[in-house]
């Protein structure tokens, strides 16, 4: 055999082993599929509420998207419903031209391009691609749980806020749309018409009352939740008194104390609003919240847990070790300054928990924040506050599946920043100090070595 001939040999080998390399390795990589997003907000990314719920479908889904075929937003669509259908089997797509397919659009009632239509157990309701990705996980939750599983009801009659109060600082209409997102069914409930808590109800929302509860009310959320119910309370400093000594019996002491935290304050701001911690064993509600919730005002919530009674308590925020308590009277007359010894208490101070309470073989839960106002529309877009109270609604809701950090309507960095005045004092001092006596000594270390050298 010539050497013209071996050497052809050579070649086709090593390019037939060549393209099998290619192969293995294409092959390896489609199993193992990782992305690398780089876009400030995270556009090819879903959010880990969306990633939880799709990946906990228990039915087959279909979606319908129609779009035209000339469009940008396609690219989107293919990409965001591709990206959920890898999380589970039951989540199944097609694309649709619109133009291609008029009938079947008039079927689906698509009229506009980008139009998406979830379908499940012939249940079938649509959105538009521009809403959003929570208004898609929105529409998942329509079409894979049924209408009214999931009923909250908000207490009325005692000055309780109104969630479709449109106002900025007394309004909650945001609130409301957050929880539709959810598809809970939202109800009012008014225990002086009805006497009792109904049977239906997930859970009970008390939206800082004012003006004091009668006592057959009392009883009957004390009835509700010893049958097992779930208690929301938000409570502003100076709520209603009667429903503050209503919680006593359960453990739960709401002092006329106000929480401050000048090391979590936002810059230039007052030091009654400040970031709130998480304590030193997160509890699930806080845990997949993506930003510190923003409190402003609020005030104090110990939990005093008493097993020969059933209580078992679990603190939820707190002020960090820097931040203290002082008496409500002394706000406006000082401002809350500095710490004084013997009149404040030193922290972390605690400002939101759940008592768990045990009645033989059935478990009630009130979970207990001390501020009501940061949820308002102004509030509930900041932080992770609006993220905080669905959490919290989902927790007790028994619906830990939907628990997990939800994409961002303001973005940080983008639509808000949020600095604390330690946070300032780092930046003051790194680009003040650090960052310019670094240069001085890279300065000086290459003029020395140049005059050594030399």
């Amino acid at each position: 055999m010539n050497a013209n001939i071996r050497n052809t040999i050579k070649l086709v080998i090593g390019t037939l082993g060549f393209f099998a390399l290619i192969v293995a390795v294409q092959s390896i990589l489609s199993g193992h599929n990782q992305r690398l997003d780089l876009t400030s907000q995270k556009k090819f990314t879903l959010s880990p509420r969306a990633q939880q719920v799709v990946s906990g479908l228990k039915r087959d889904v279909r979606v319908m998207a129609f779009v035209h075929s000339d469009r940008p937003e396609n690219f989107f669509i293919k990409d965001m419903l591709s990206r959920m259908a890898n999380l589970s089997p039951h989540f199944n797509y097609n694309i649709v031209d619109i133009n291609r397919n008029p009938a079947l659009a008039r079927e689906y009632q698509a009229t506009q391009y980008g139009t998406l239509v979830f379908e499940s157990g012939g249940i079938r309701r649509g959105t538009l691609l521009g809403r959003g990705e929570s208004a898609a996980v929105a529409t998942l939750l329509q079409v894979t749980r049924a209408q009214g599983d999931k009923v909250i009801y908000f207490l009325t009659g005692h000055g309780e806020a109104a969630l479709p109060d449109t106002s900025p600082t007394r309004g909650y209409s945001k609130l409301r749309g957050a929880l539709v997102d959810e598809f809970y069914d939202e109800k009012t409930l008014s225990l002086g018409e009805s006497g009792a808590v109904p049977e239906d109800a997930t859970a009970v929302v008390i939206f800082g009352p004012i003006s004091d509860f009668l006592p057959f009310e009392l009883e009957a959320l004390d009835a509700y939740v010893r049958r097992g119910g779930a208690l929301f309370v938000l409570l502003d400093p100076g709520s209603s008194p009667s429903f503050v000594t209503f919680l006593e019996r359960y453990g739960i002491s709401l002092p006329p104390l106000i929480a401050v935290d000048p090391t979590k304050r936002l810059f230039a701001g007052e030091m009654l609003t400040f970031r709130a911690s998480a304590t030193k064993k997160p509890h699930p509600i806080i845990r997949s919240v993506n930003a510190p919730p923003i409190f402003s005002l609020a005030r104090v919530v110990y939990m005093e847990p008493d097993e020969e009674k059933g209580l078992i308590a679990a603190a939820i925020l707190a002020t960090s070790p820097q931040g203290w308590a002082s008496a409500q009277e002394n706000i406006p007359r000082t401002g809350i300054t500095k710490f004084e010894e013997g009149r404040d208490f030193r922290g972390p101070i605690p400002i939101a928990g759940e008592m768990a309470i045990r009645t033989g073989d059935t478990l009630g839960r009130i979970v207990v924040f001390g501020d009501a106002d940061f949820v308002n529309n102004d509030l509930v877009e900041q932080g992770g506050n609006k993220d905080l109270f669905i959490n919290a609604v989902n927790w007790l809701a028994e619906d830990q599946s939907q628990m997990a950090a939800r994409p961002e309507t303001q973005h940080s960095g983008v639509n808000q920043l949020f600095l604390s005045s330690d946070q300032i004092q780092t930046v003051l001092v790194t680009s003040t100090v650090i960052i310019p006596g670094s240069f001085l000594l890279i300065g000086v270390g290459v003029f020395t070595w140049r005059r050594y050298r030399g």
